[in-house]
């Protein structure tokens, strides 16, 4: 494997053990998640629109 492939690896891998690391401790799942838009369209547009009517905390 090439440098680009074994730097694509270890972010992968980290990525995962870091998600893997978040749910095994109970953390939140971070804010952005809680909007319909998709992050690009948030960062651009600004707009929030909650999945859930019970959420009450936009990002």
């Amino acid at each position: 494997m090439n440098r680009t492939m074994w730097i694509l690896l270890v972010l992968i891998t980290a990525l995962s053990i870091a998600t893997i690391w978040r749910d095994q401790q109970g953390l939140p799942a971070p804010s952005h998640t809680l909007c319909k838009e998709s992050l690009v369209a948030q960062i651009f547009t600004g707009v929030c629109t909650l999945r859930l009517k019970a959420e009450t905390a936009p990002s």
